[in-house]
């Protein structure tokens, strides 16, 4: 294997199992999703206005994510639990706004058939997730990115 891969691979591999706990998560929250979505649309309120739908939709699954994520896939406790509310809460309301803007734009504006919009956001909005819990959220140093200021000699 070329040295520059396996070096990579060698860092990536004990992501792996997290990456996995992740998209488990992140199918049954898509499933959830759509399925609430299905019902209220389709059954429940056809006349209502599918953006608002799907964002009530979003801000419920949104907590359900949080719980499971904190407790199964990132296994926050102590100090990467200190402030995580804060911190996903944080990720949670820039992931639900684009997530929203996403499905209004397909839906509303290009007339995409509604769960494809849905389906395109799960994965655009999963990379960004991750990514943000992974570095931030569940982070045990949430604010290492932060410089602290330089004292005076």
């Amino acid at each position: 294997m070329n040295p520059g891969l396996d070096k990579i691979w060698h860092r990536c591999k004990p992501e792996l199992p997290r990456l996995l706990r992740f998209i488990g998560v992140g199918i049954l929250s898509l499933v959830l999703t759509t399925g609430m979505y299905a019902v209220i649309t389709r059954f429940l309120w056809k006349e209502g206005n599918r953006t608002f739908i799907y964002a009530s939709v979003i801000i419920i699954v949104t907590w359900i994510n949080y719980i499971l994520n904190k407790k199964h896939t990132f296994n926050a406790q102590g100090k990467c639990a200190q402030g995580a509310i804060g911190r996903f809460t944080t990720v949670a309301i820039i992931a639900t706004v684009m997530n929203n803007v996403f499905f209004w734009i397909g839906h509303d504006i290009f007339h995409v058939f509604d769960l494809l919009v849905i389906l395109c956001n799960t994965g655009i909005i999963a990379v960004f997730t991750f990514s943000s819990h992974r570095l931030f959220t569940f982070h045990h140093e949430p604010w290492r990115f932060i410089k602290k200021p330089i004292k005076p000699t």
